[in-house]
């Protein structure tokens, strides 16, 4: 985070932003300040809890994440899906198996309980809609293919 902080300190015109807030938390323990301050959430490629509180899902730490933002806020969530391919790995780590089905049946109407509308959810080959250097070795660099895009509001 160093570098990229550094780099929001530099003149606006030159790239830099006056307003950006880097926070070192997990997701079970954010800070109670960042309550309703953000206008737009993105998560790419979430692995360890966050993974699982996506996709199991976990509702309170899911809570955690809605309470971060306005209501009316984006929520942007890409997951590398080619990892729930391996079962055996899945099991270890405790996560289902993670299929667009399960996203429409299991998820979307979990996120709805919480305040979390899903407006839309796409499984991608390649063609992803954000592009990062770690986005790029996750997918292009590992082999890893497929990506489940998210869209959503926060209530």
């Amino acid at each position: 985070m160093r570098p990229l902080s550094r780099k929001t300190t530099i003149k606006p015109q030159r790239g830099g932003i006056s307003n950006a807030l880097f926070i070192w938390a997990s997701i079970e323990s954010l800070p109670p300040d960042l309550q309703r301050i953000a206008d737009e959430i993105t998560i790419h490629y979430p692995w360890g809890s966050l993974l699982h509180a996506l996709v199991a899902p976990d509702l309170k730490a899911l809570k955690s994440i809605a309470q971060l933002a306005h209501s009316r806020a984006s929520l942007t969530i890409l997951i590398n899906i080619s990892i729930f391919e391996d079962v055996e790995y899945c099991q270890r780590l405790g996560l289902p198996i993670l299929t667009l089905e399960r996203v429409k049946t299991i998820i979307v109407p979990q996120y709805h309980e919480i305040g979390i509308e899903v407006k839309h959810a796409q499984v991608l080959d390649r063609n992803i809609p954000y592009r990062t250097t770690w986005g790029q070795k996750l997918t292009c660099g590992s082999g890893r293919k497929q990506i489940l895009w998210l869209q959503a509001i926060i209530r």
